[in-house]
């Protein structure tokens, strides 16, 4: 028999994703649990209680934070953590069934398929993507930086079921979270100590393009996989480029 599951997600401003989400691990998770920020304004708190989740208010800090402290409000130990723009897909199911029926580790990574202006990329960096989504809460928690935090437990266990991930919409909705993600970015290397100059900056960029466009094939994905791989340049150019105006203001201090 399989211990029981919850579903964790953590949403601001989400109405249009978090339905779908939800309704991914709908009649198969045991409890929904939805975190949302109380900045938000828009109806996702109305939408995660019609779907019969348990909607609790909690300020965003940083990714990591938030799903730590939504970890510890569920009520079952082990916990599938979810973004609003990310959906459980049938093939995943009954591996994590199994799972659960017989742990053989703490944690379990999945395979994150990422779509792009309503594509799956297969290739380039995206290509490639795995992340920590099923644990179990009292051995493994997230990493706490300013943007994705890595998990920290004694093993991770790996699935070979995916979830969906509907990042890139369009450049509208996409190009803020970008900005948003380069400026936590940065903020998590300047108190690393990090430091860099323009050309460093530039350095990063132009490694990423060729890593993820040329040597990881991003090519093949067509139009799609350059404007991925440009996106991604660019993100990584103004995480870096942030950590050197940090990094310089400060040390221009008198």
């Amino acid at each position: 028999m399989s211990a029981p599951l919850s579903l964790l997600v953590t949403a601001r401003d989400e109405e249009e994703q978090l339905p779908a989400a939800l309704a991914s691990a709908a009649g198969w998770a045991d409890e929904l649990v939805v975190v949302v920020d109380p900045r938000s304004r828009d109806r996702t708190r109305e939408l995660a209680a019609a779907a019969g989740a348990r909607v609790l208010e909690h300020p965003f800090v940083a990714s990591a934070a938030q799903c730590n402290w939504g970890l510890a409000q569920c009520r079952n130990d082990w916990v599938l953590v979810l973004d609003a723009d990310e959906r459980v897909t049938a093939a995943l199911r009954p591996e994590v069934e199994a799972a659960l029926a017989a742990p053989g580790a703490p944690a379990y990574t999945v395979r994150r398929v990422n779509f792009a202006f309503g594509r799956p990329v297969r290739h380039g960096d995206w290509g490639a993507d795995r992340v920590v989504r099923l644990l179990d809460r009292r051995a493994a928690r997230f990493v706490e930086r300013a943007v994705h935090g890595a998990v920290t437990c004694p093993t991770v266990g790996r699935l070979s079921g995916a979830i969906e991930h509907h990042t890139l919409r369009s450049l509208a909705q996409y190009l803020p979270k970008l900005h948003d993600y380069a400026l936590r970015g940065a903020s998590d290397l300047i108190a690393a100590g990090r430091r860099a100059s323009v050309l460093t900056a530039l350095a990063h960029a132009e490694w990423l393009f060729v890593r993820s466009y040329v040597l990881r094939g991003g090519f093949l994905d067509g139009p799609t996989g350059f404007v991925v791989a440009v996106l991604a340049a660019y993100g990584t150019f103004l995480k870096w480029a942030c950590v050197w105006e940090g990094t310089t203001r400060r040390r221009a201090r008198p």
